[in-house]
């Protein structure tokens, strides 16, 4: 009989390796969605070893978020309980919407053009910007315009469509390849497992490898690439699986303990 988790764990990984300390930050931060949840070092610890990683690492793991400052950690008798802290969950909380929303639509982007005394200058952009370099002084951005540097030439697209060499250069800032990829992995994970802690590890599974490609996609190659681009495709079946599978709750939480 088929293993969905196993199945899903193997095709992330085949993608890129598992980071123990990234899924225990992804499982705290999607049940601490509304409110900050503490989740026991037991139920972590069943849910790192379904996910087919090594628990015995988990101490280390936690260690190194909280020396970040990402997680506190209490203890009541021999059970420790971890949650975000509150600077981890006003990160957590200003991406959800990225993460849990809606696409975004398209267009909206520009083509800018840097000074020559500014070779670096998409490093100086505020948050409210994003840019994908296309050569050494042009770039595609999306953002405010009044929150450009004033010394950027900024134009809007034209009628034509991109070449092809500048489509190659956001598709890959736009993560093409890899939101094909998850969601092919997604979509074959077929019936729902009914065990609670096999439901916990899917749904982990299913936004950490979402989560951890959506925040490295770049906005201005998506709005470039315009509503055919993979990644609407992919956010649909992901949000798709996800609400199938219902929101984490305690009686996840105390079966995988």
């Amino acid at each position: 009989m088929s293993d969905p988790v196993r199945q899903l764990a193997e095709a992330l990984e085949a993608q890129a390796p598992l980071k123990l300390w990234s899924v225990l930050v992804s499982c705290l931060g999607d049940v601490s969605q509304e409110q900050a949840v503490e989740v026991s070092g037991i139920a972590l610890s069943a849910l790192v070893e379904r996910v087919g990683l090594q628990p015995q690492a988990m101490r280390v793991a936690l260690h190194r978020l909280k020396r970040d400052g990402w997680v506190e950690s209490r203890r009541d008798g021999r059970v420790g309980f971890h949650r975000l802290s509150a600077s981890a969950l006003a990160q957590t909380w200003r991406v959800a919407g990225r993460i849990y929303g809606p696409a975004a639509g398209s267009g909206g982007w520009h083509l800018v053009g840097m000074p020559p005394d500014m070779p670096d200058g998409l490093t100086v952009l505020p948050d409210s910007v994003s840019a994908v370099a296309i050569s050494r002084s042009f770039a595609l951005a999306f953002g405010p315009v009044e929150d450009m540097p004033k010394a950027w030439l900024v134009t809007a697209p034209g009628p034509r469509g991109l070449p092809g060499w500048v489509r190659d250069v956001v598709a890959e800032a736009g993560c093409e390849r890899e939101f094909l990829a998850l969601e092919a992995a997604v979509a074959a994970i077929g019936a729902l497992p009914d065990d609670p802690l096999d439901r916990l590890a899917l749904r982990v599974l299913v936004l950490h490898g979402w989560r951890r490609l959506i925040l490295r996609s770049n906005p201005a190659a998506e709005m470039a690439l315009g509503e055919t681009r993979a990644e609407i495709a992919c956010r649909a079946t992901v949000h798709g699986i996800l609400e199938s599978l219902g929101p984490t709750t305690q009686e996840w939480l105390q079966v995988a303990s």
